[in-house]
């Protein structure tokens, strides 16, 4: 998980969250309404509700593109949980929330690495045995 806990709030322009997700290095922005997850928006966002359709995103608000109902999931939810929730729901970011509030956000990369991990740990498990 990316300790992640910028949220925006859905009144703000697309231009402006672009900013702050370029500044962030993050491909995604989390809105909130009075400290509330709303909604998230993610490159995907910009480029099929903005760009295709040659909005101009100083004039776009976060709310009008955002996707709603987001689905989260809590620190301690197991990685396998993780997966299944990410795949059955076809997103490619989760939000972690602790208490109501967001602490950070997994991404699909950041599965990619821990089963990279996991396999390179197996491989190193596997060879130990194979030299008798």
């Amino acid at each position: 998980m990316k300790k992640y806990t910028t949220m925006l709030p859905g009144d703000i322009t697309a231009l402006e969250a672009a900013k702050i997700m370029a500044n962030d290095h993050v491909g995604f922005a989390i809105v909130h309404q009075n400290g509330e997850l709303k909604g998230i928006v993610t490159e995907w966002d910009y480029v099929s509700k903005v760009v295709a359709k040659e909005l101009d995103p100083s004039k776009v608000k976060l709310s009008e593109i955002m996707t709603q109902g987001v689905i989260s999931a809590t620190p301690d939810t197991p990685t396998d949980k993780i997966t299944q929730i990410m795949s059955a729901n076809n997103i490619r970011r989760l939000p972690i929330v602790e208490n109501g509030k967001l602490v950070g956000v997994i991404t699909s990369r950041d599965i990619l690495r821990i089963f990279r991990d996991y396999m390179d740990n197996l491989s190193e498990i596997i060879s130990r045995f194979g030299t008798f």
